[in-house]
């Protein structure tokens, strides 16, 4: 019988592996950083960092439709998913669908205006003004 772990040696493994996935990302070993971002998604479907990693990763490697879904996953299953959201609304973009790309930017500044997030809010407000 496997252990369980208790939450707060879950939330610890968590962050070491976003921390690893990050240090990967940016030392630019973006299949490594994928590996890592992955096995963060299947931990933890529910954080955001995961999707949004996995998301980067392939926009690296201008797979810039496997990243259009994997920001739109991140969108449902996040906990919090204003970054999944804006990331999406970058693929979008860069597919040319900009439509769509609108339309999940207003659902991103209504989500900005609901949280108590700043930093939330400020990154909604520099994605409408590359629009």
């Amino acid at each position: 019988m496997i252990p369980m772990m208790s939450p707060e040696d879950k939330a610890l493994a968590i962050e070491g592996v976003y921390s690893t996935g990050h240090w990967l990302y940016c030392q630019e070993r973006y299949k490594d950083a994928a590996d890592v971002f992955r096995a963060m998604v299947t931990m933890a479907p529910e954080d955001e960092r995961g999707w949004v990693g996995l998301g980067m990763c392939h926009e690296a490697f201008e797979q810039l439709r496997i990243a259009k879904e994997i920001f739109a996953a991140g969108t449902t299953l996040a906990k919090s998913p204003l970054r999944c959201a804006v990331a999406l609304v970058r693929v979008l973009k860069r597919l040319g669908d900009d439509d769509a790309a609108s339309e999940i930017l207003a659902m991103a500044d209504e989500m900005a205006e609901r949280s108590m997030d700043d930093d939330a809010k400020l990154l909604v407000d520099e994605e409408k003004r590359a629009a």
